[in-house]
C-alpha cells in the first residue's frame, strides 16, 4: 500500500508570520521626507455679491414688506427676483408674519424665496 504524503503547512505559516513582523516593524520605521510644493497664484478677482439681511414682513391687510419696501402679492416673485436676485444665496432671510393671516398668502412668499435661491430662511414668532 502506498502512503499519500502529508501537506505540512505549519512551517510556511511560521516563516510568513515572521516576515509579516519585520515588515510591520520596518514600514512604522520608515520615515518619509514631504516635498515642498509651490501653489500657483489664484486670481485676484473677487465676485461682488452682495450679502445681507433679507427682512420680509406679511401684515395683516395682506402686504408685503421687503426691507420696508412695498410689494404686491400678485408680483412678488418676478419683483423680489429682480430686486434680490443677485444677493448672494447664503444670505438670511427671516418672514415675519402677522399671525391672522391666510397660510396660503404665507405659502406664496415663502415658496416664492425658496424659488429665487435663497436656502437659509428664518421665520420670526413672538
Amino acid at each position: 500500500m502506498i502512503k499519500k504524503p502529508d501537506l505540512n503547512i505549519t512551517p510556511f505559516v511560521d516563516i510568513m508570520l515572521v516576515l509579516l513582523a519585520i515588515l510591520m516593524v520596518s514600514v512604522t520605521a520608515t520615515t518619509f521626507e514631504e516635498k515642498q510644493v509651490q501653489l500657483p497664484e489664484g486670481s485676484k478677482t473677487h465676485l461682488s455679491q452682495k450679502k445681507a439681511t433679507i427682512n420680509i414682513t406679511i401684515k395683516r391687510d395682506g402686504t408685503v414688506l421687503v426691507n420696508s419696501q412695498k410689494y404686491k402679492l400678485k408680483n412678488f416673485l418676478e419683483n423680489f427676483n429682480l430686486e434680490f436676485g443677485q444677493y448672494d444665496k447664503n444670505s438670511l432671510v427671516y418672514i415675519a408674519a402677522d399671525k391672522n393671516i391666510k397660510y396660503s398668502t404665507f405659502m406664496k412668499i415663502y415658496s416664492d424665496v425658496v424659488k429665487t435661491g435663497f436656502t437659509q430662511i428664518g421665520l420670526l414668532t413672538k
